[in-house]
């Protein structure tokens, strides 16, 4: 089972998509997973999800930017009805592949994370044990009982990027804006306009602060990020990064 959709195209349809098992299904959880060249990751990351969601209605969509190694095929080749994969060509980022995978999703709350481990899929369940009363659960690496094993120069940026962050968004209260690993409602992140073109992990902020804006009730839990053991990461320089996202906080604060 597998969506092409192809992005360059005006009509923006989705191709040889087996509609009897869209409607047929009835889905509270949706999984998005945004992926590039994610062979050695994605096999055990769709195990590890299904086992920490076993007790619950959920899909996994996978939303694949043309990816150059063998994680095309290793979607395409699961015949379970839960997992979904989602072909793009001709485009890529994060907040687009999430707005894709949204199009298709047929859950009440959406999960957000990352297909390398670095968000660890057994902390799925706790998350979803807030989903009832909150309309957003963002996952920290800086609130109580978090962490990060990474790399010095990674690890340290991201604290500083952080900690001027919160500087400057000081009214949310929240510990972690760059995190990327949540629980929304489907129907809230829908009722989200960003205002901003966004190629990575930035949109997080224009999330979060939208949210707050929004009054959202958001829930924050901590989590230890690992760092990737298999694949190469997208995020190598961390200046330009700071910078994008130092930049596009000052927006958001002064808009």
């Amino acid at each position: 089972m597998f969506y092409v959709y192809k992005c360059g195209d005006r009509s923006r349809k989705l191709r040889n998509v087996n509609r009897f098992y869209r409607k047929k299904d009835k889905i509270t959880y949706s999984v998005i997973l945004p992926t590039y060249n994610e062979e050695k990751n994605i096999p055990r990351m769709i195990k590890e999800i299904s086992k920490n969601l076993r007790r619950v209605s959920y899909e996994i969509i996978i939303v694949d930017d043309n990816s150059n190694d063998k994680t095309p095929e290793i979607i395409d080749s699961y015949k379970s009805t839960r997992i979904v994969a989602l072909h793009r060509y001709g485009t890529r980022g994060i907040l687009s592949a999430i707005n894709d995978g949204m199009k298709i999703a047929k859950g009440k709350f959406i999960i957000m994370m990352d297909a390398d481990f670095s968000h660890p899929p057994k902390k799925i369940f706790e998350m979803l044990k807030y989903c009832s009363k909150y309309d957003l659960v963002n996952c920290s690496r800086f609130a109580k009982g978090g962490g990060m094993n990474a790399p010095f120069l990674q690890k340290y940026s991201t604290i500083l990027f952080n900690f001027i962050i919160r500087l400057i968004f000081l009214d949310i209260g929240l510990t972690d804006y760059t995190g990327g690993f949540h629980v929304i409602k489907k129907n809230k992140f829908q009722d989200l306009k960003f205002e901003y073109r966004y190629y990575w992990g930035e949109f997080d902020l224009e999330l979060l602060y939208s949210s707050y804006r929004k009054r959202f009730k958001i829930k924050e839990i901590s989590y230890v990020y690992k760092y990737r053991e298999e694949g190469k990461s997208k995020s190598q320089s961390y200046i330009k990064y700071a910078y994008i996202y130092w930049k596009m906080a000052l927006k958001l604060r002064f808009r």
